[in-house]
């Protein structure tokens, strides 16, 4: 039986940013500075067909089958590999490839890596229950670099990680102006890595805390067209096919119904307490006031009530997704006089 190895580590996940960094941390933590031109190498893992692909895994086996020539140690990076199983059209290799990767793992398990040997691989997907995933568990330490399918997972997560990806930058974020800043940039690593570089200019070295208006004045509209912001900016533009599109980009995330539905009746409320003069100042609170100006007193609160009774329809009921995107157009459309 193979022995558990920690000098092995397999990153599987979409976010390339978070796959690379994970990488470079493996180097950073094992292989001094003045020899990583030296000790490190990198195997392309890129392949189009059957030849390339098997080619590939065999430039890796010899890569971490030699020692050490002049350096204390020897890390081989097999970066960027596009042919695993469940990765790749239809998630289909050739069964020479798929021998070929189960030969690789089998090596690896009955000849463990010495101790100043590593390696690191990185690849899009790897179906987890295939034979080469169940292989590579017991001598691999696995970690996941996926990007969550839903937006407002992929939110969530960005704003998770945003405090760490900020103090490298030394930079901390007030109240509000996280999530602000999300917003913006959108979901991806590397776009919110570089942003964070770009307020760390704009601030100097005078300033460390980002603020609301911060975000507004320097950080650039990003990836993912479902933020929130581009929904609340359709409604204040009472476009309805801005509005309309804005929507439609919700409608492949499960219960978006109920989630929108709350998130426009939230912000009917905060424009209610903007219109009758209330506010803080704030970047937020002077959007509010900007956008409630488009709208009568009497509009937002028809407006509010709607979002009310449509989220206890849709808690009661399963209205077809027509029937929620008419009843939000309704709220921005200028009502007739009699």
């Amino acid at each position: 039986m193979a022995k558990e190895s920690k000098n092995i580590l397999l990153v599987i996940g979409d976010d390339d940013y978070a796959a690379e960094a994970a990488a470079k941390g493996m180097i950073a933590k094992n292989v001094p500075e003045e020899c990583r031109a030296s000790a490190v190498e990198t195997i392309d893992g890129a392949a189009a067909n059957a030849e390339s692909q098997i080619a590939s895994i065999n430039a890796c086996l010899a890569s971490v089958q030699t020692p050490p020539f002049l350096d204390p140690v020897k890390l081989t990076w097999w970066k960027g590999v596009t042919f695993f199983p469940g990765g790749g059209r239809g998630g289909k290799i050739s069964e020479d490839v798929k021998n070929a990767l189960e030969r690789f793992a089998d090596t690896l398990a009955q000849s463990p890596l010495p101790e100043n040997q590593l390696l690191v691989i990185t690849s899009t997907t790897l179906l987890q229950t295939s034979v080469f995933a169940k292989k590579m568990k017991p001598i691999a330490d696995m970690q996941d670099c996926s990007v969550p399918e839903r937006s407002k997972d992929r939110a969530a997560a960005a704003l998770a990680l945003l405090p760490s990806l900020a103090k490298a930058e030394h930079l901390t974020f007030a109240p509000g102006a996280d999530r602000a800043f999300v917003a913006k940039t959108g979901p991806d690593t590397r776009t919110i890595v570089s942003e964070l570089a770009k307020m760390r200019t704009y601030l100097g070295d005078g300033k460390g805390e980002v603020s609301e208006d911060d975000v507004a004045a320097i950080t650039s509209t990003g990836g993912d067209d479902t933020e929130i912001w581009a929904l609340t900016d359709a409604l204040a533009s009472r476009n309805p096919a801005r509005t309309m599109a804005a929507l439609r980009c919700f409608q492949g995330d499960g219960g978006w119904p109920i989630m929108v539905s709350t998130v426009v009746e939230r912000w009917f409320r905060d424009l209610i307490v903007a219109k009758a003069g209330g506010g803080d100042g704030s970047f937020k609170a002077r959007k509010n006031a900007m956008a409630a100006a488009a709208f009568s007193m009497n509009e937002l609160r028809v407006g509010r009530y709607r979002m009310v009774a449509l989220r206890e329809r849709l808690v009661s009921s399963q209205p077809p997704p027509e029937y929620v995107e008419m009843e939000i157009l309704r709220t921005i459309m200028p009502r007739k006089r009699s």
